[in-house]
């Protein structure tokens, strides 16, 4: 386990270099000039120049992203540009709320999907090739088809514009800071729109998964030697189990990454909104430091999920 532990680990370091190279070259690929957010319209050459130089702008990007790395290798992410901030503590608020969000959404999508997964694949009407399988594929691929977003605004017209029953923006509401049931109302929205898309995948593969586990002979022998029918079910999720793993895994990395547009929409204060303002504002410490911290925890997740497969299967400790 550990072996097979450190050669996963050992891929990380590598991946985030790679990341890093990529992400700072297409940072300064970006049209507009950050001195913009910074000085009036009617600066002069000399003002540009002093101020580019105190912020590192003057330097060749070689020569910038040598020092962006090494101050990143010490915890350090930089300032940001229009805030004035460092980048690690706006990181460390947005994060919070983001990973709030996302492990919401994540449990509502995994629990319905591995709910509705063994019972459909259980259900003899929803056989394969039969008419309510075939509306159910359909269903589930419009569930992925349609976008997040446009589902965002379709609940916020519905449930908050016409119908007052939900807050369409925001944690809280301002004087109710700290209530239990008002930080329920603004997440109850958000939670439906990001959960969605991991739904219906993850429904998908458990069904996929399920079905093909129950086609297995030692489930007939387990049946036969009369054991309870949940100890049966037990192990067909047991030998199930990998590749629904795998793509909840990568749902959950789409959840922290994804989840731009909409928390911009409903003006959540996660990771996606300070992505999203800083990029208006070209704020190249924000950005990068924001995307290289989902990516790593992304990555982090990963290993997570290929040790589970370990547990799971122990031979996948030799691949």
């Amino acid at each position: 386990m550990l072996a097979f532990l450190a050669r996963r680990l050992a891929l990380v370091v590598p991946t985030l270099l790679a990341i890093s190279v990529i992400l700072f070259g297409l940072m300064h690929l970006i049209p507009g000039d950050p001195l913009q957010t910074l000085l009036p319209a009617d600066a002069s050459e000399a003002d540009r120049r002093q101020v580019s130089a105190a912020l590192g702008l003057d330097a060749p990007l070689p020569v910038q992203y040598v020092k962006w790395l090494s101050r990143v290798v010490q915890g350090d992410l930089g300032t940001s540009i229009s805030r004035r901030r460092p980048v690690t503590q706006l990181l460390g608020e947005a994060i919070v709320n983001t990973l709030f969000l996302a492990v919401c959404a994540a449990t509502v999508a995994f629990a319905i999907a591995l709910l509705a997964g063994v019972l459909l694949a259980s259900i003899p009407a929803f056989a394969r090739g039969q008419p309510l399988d075939r509306l159910l594929s359909v269903a589930l691929i419009g569930g992925v088809s349609v976008p997040p977003y446009w589902v965002a605004m379709v609940l916020v017209i519905v449930f908050s514009v016409q119908w007052r029953l939900l807050p369409s923006s925001g944690m809280t509401t301002v004087g109710a800071e700290g209530s239990a049931t008002d930080l329920l109302a603004h997440l109850i929205l958000p939670t439906i729109a990001a959960a969605l898309v991991p739904m219906s995948v993850v429904s998908r593969m458990v069904r996929t998964a399920v079905t093909d586990a129950l086609s297995q002979d030692f489930v007939m022998t387990l049946r036969a030697q009369g054991l309870p029918a949940a100890h049966v079910t037990t192990q067909v999720l047991k030998n199930a189990a990998p590749p629904i793993l795998t793509v909840a895994g990568l749902q959950i990395g789409y959840l922290l990454g994804g989840s731009v547009l909409i928390e911009t929409i409903f003006s959540w204060p996660g990771v996606g909104s300070l992505i999203y303002g800083a990029i208006g504002k070209r704020d190249y410490p924000v950005i990068q430091g924001a995307v290289l911290m989902v990516s790593t925890i992304f990555i982090l997740l990963n290993v997570v999920v290929d040790v589970l497969h370990t547990r799971v299967d122990p031979r996948l400790r030799h691949g």
